[in-house]
């Protein structure tokens, strides 16, 4: 059984993995990653998985760039693939959203991205030509954009971690951290201590569970978000595009075969109060007819649409929406990448990778992550804030 180790990772979400994988990469010694239950159990296993060419907030351009760029070469770089379908993406905004949506795209264009905005509402009709442009100002378009496998994507970052040496333990519960004074010494499982100089909490829901003992107290919230899916009649035409519908507050991407899975993207409709523990996974009536009201204002294709079982998330909500990520400067040795507030997944390849860089002393890294620096909660300051509460990517 593992006593010590240099580094220990909790969480075996696509997060947990990837930070594991690109320790593993710059050779930052022994790396142990406990699980508790299965890999991508918990929140990755329910996430949508979108992965776009888009975000509304500043802070997270370069992680929204980094991870698409390294999601479009994925099979090549873990030597496994992830499943990714290429879907396109349209981000539909009103004249409220118009002036946000402008600068987010210029802002992806600089970083180099594949995104831009259409001319006019006939280019819109022409590729969804099953759409309604009803209140629309402007639309952006990603056409590289698309979605992956959020189990076979863990799955591949753990595979290629453990062949550079990772130790994956699943069924192993961290119970609370150890520390000395203000440095952390390890953690404590229901089957013994282990001993580790630097630990990362990347345990999504349960991350708040851990920092908590230690006088961490940043206002996490655990949010459950639900799912709904529906058959697309025969009379549909081609699979629509994955949409993000900022006037009728939903999102929707198509799903293999004639399916779609949708859901809201207003923050005060779906997401609900949930015990991180509690992993129900049920979908309310009132949620579905609600979303699927507002899609088929979109889409009024989709009205003789079949309803198919649909299923629930938990979202890690951090106080300002934004993630969490970095060291935790009250404790030496302690990390966190926690907080994604439903846009974990798509940006899991950055994040693993600025953290672990960040970690070995790396400035740049350390800069890149400072606006997600869990001291702005410590520190009783926030960053910045936007619509896009929630993203396409959906995952805690």
């Amino acid at each position: 059984m593992t006593k010590s180790v240099d580094i220990l990772v909790i969480g075996g979400g696509v997060m947990g993995v990837s930070i594991a994988y690109h320790l593993a990469q710059r050779k930052m010694g022994k790396i142990l990653l406990l699980e508790r239950a299965s890999l991508a159990s918990g929140s990755t296993g329910r996430s949508v998985a979108s992965i776009d060419s888009l975000t509304f907030r500043p802070s997270a351009t370069e992680l929204y760039a980094r991870s698409f760029e390294f999601f479009q070469n994925f099979t090549s770089i873990l030597g496994e693939g992830c499943g990714f379908t290429q879907t396109g993406s349209l981000i539909l905004a009103g004249k409220e959203e118009e002036s946000m949506l402008r600068d987010a795209v210029g802002r992806m264009q600089a970083i180099g991205l594949d995104v831009n905005l259409l001319n006019n509402l006939a280019e819109f009709n022409a590729l969804e030509p099953s759409a309604t442009s009803e209140k629309v100002a402007a639309v952006s378009y990603a056409p590289k954009a698309g979605y992956a496998d959020p189990v076979l994507t863990t799955q591949a970052f753990a595979k290629a971690a453990q062949r550079m040496g990772v130790d994956i333990q699943s069924g192993r519960n961290v119970i609370k951290l150890r520390s000395v004074g203000r440095k952390i010494t390890g953690v404590e499982t229901e089957r013994g201590f282990i001993s580790a100089s630097v630990i990362i909490i990347a345990a999504g829901p349960q991350s708040g569970s851990l920092l908590r003992p230690l006088g961490v107290k940043i206002d996490f919230k655990t949010l459950r978000h639900p799912v709904a899916c529906l058959r697309r009649p025969h009379n549909f035409g081609k699979a629509h595009y994955s949409v993000l519908d900022l006037i009728n507050g939903v999102y929707a991407r198509p799903d293999n075969g004639s399916l779609s899975i949708f859901g809201s993207i207003d923050t005060t409709v779906g997401y609900d109060p949930a015990d991180p523990d509690d992993n129900h996974g049920g979908i309310p009536n009132e949620y579905v007819l609600w979303a699927s009201e507002r899609l088929v204002k979109r889409y009024p294709r989709l009205e003789t649409s079949i309803l198919c079982k649909g299923w629930s998330g938990i979202l890690m909500v951090s106080p300002d929406w934004l993630p969490v990520i970095g060291a935790v400067e009250d404790y030496s040795g302690l990390y966190c990448a926690t907080g994604f507030s439903g846009q974990g997944f798509q940006v899991s390849p950055a994040v693993g990778d600025l953290l672990a860089s960040q970690i070995a002393g790396e400035d740049n890294a350390k800069r890149l992550l400072k606006p997600f620096s869990p001291t702005r909660f410590l520190a009783g300051k926030k960053t910045e804030s936007s619509y896009e509460s929630i993203s396409l990517g959906l995952s805690g």
